[in-house]
């Protein structure tokens, strides 16, 4: 992965851009899209940032999301989340703080962004979904709002659970398992994150999830689901009918 990607052409009102990273020590690339209305008037905006999949980089969905961003009058800002970080776990945390203490203040501080949590949003496709929802879950206070896309949850779960590729007529079993083995207690897992902060989102973040039934991640979507559930965490879940690991289809 580069640190800087420029689209080799962006849609309308959509800007490459770059900031300075402490952390990885070098500029990196971000996409900005801002409203037409935004350089005529003087208001402060809510603001979505957009983290891609496996494999992509800052300009890999600003085309599949145009239909997204220019439906809702909101500054959006697509993350290059690039880690000097091998492990899976240690890239996770790296490309957080880069997000969270670097990547914010800088649009904050460029931008006429609206910063109160309740309009500070978090979206994100596969890889990205999976960061999207543990970024919103771990800090509630900074994001009012998330929207996974076939998020791979199955990293965060621990001990290696294999959930990827399991028909969907299993999964309560496979649940049920998970239940009772109880290392989804453990520290840093993903359902052990939501069962920690459940009060502090419970009806105060919205949770909007996105998955395909034919998604080889089906699974692992499907367990979140549940979990929450059966933390009375409100939240919506939109099943798509036969489709896989596809963004735009899942919108």
């Amino acid at each position: 992965m580069n640190f800087v990607n420029p689209p080799a052409e962006s849609p309308q009102y959509v800007t490459h851009k770059t900031f300075y990273s402490q952390v990885l020590n070098h500029e990196i690339g971000y996409n900005i899209y801002l409203p037409p209305e935004y350089k005529d008037c003087g208001e402060k905006y809510p603001v979505a940032y957009h983290i891609h999949g496996w494999t992509g980089n800052e300009s890999s969905e600003i085309w599949p999301l145009e239909k997204v961003y220019k439906n809702r009058r909101a500054i959006t800002v697509f993350v290059n989340a690039i880690s000097s970080e091998d492990n899976y776990f240690d890239a996770l945390l790296q490309i957080e703080s880069i997000i969270i203490k670097e990547l914010i203040p800088h649009i904050d501080g460029q931008y006429r962004t609206d910063t109160t949590r309740e309009n500070r949003m978090l979206s994100g496709f596969s890889m990205g979904g999976n960061m999207a929802f543990y970024y919103a879950v771990k800090h509630p206070e900074l994001f009012g709002s998330v929207t996974p896309y076939a998020g791979t949850y199955h990293h965060l779960y621990l001990k290696e659970y294999r959930t990827v590729g399991v028909a969907p007529e299993k999964v309560i079993e496979l649940y049920e398992d998970m239940m009772r083995e109880e290392w989804y207690l453990e520290e840093n897992n993903i359902l052990c994150l939501v069962w920690q902060n459940a009060e502090k989102i419970r009806g105060k973040l919205k949770i909007d999830i996105h998955i395909g039934t034919a998604d080889i991640l089906f699974c692992d979507n499907e367990i979140l689901h549940l979990y929450l559930n059966s933390l009375n965490i409100p939240h919506e879940y939109r099943k798509f009918e036969k489709i896989d690991h596809d963004l735009e289809k899942i919108l």
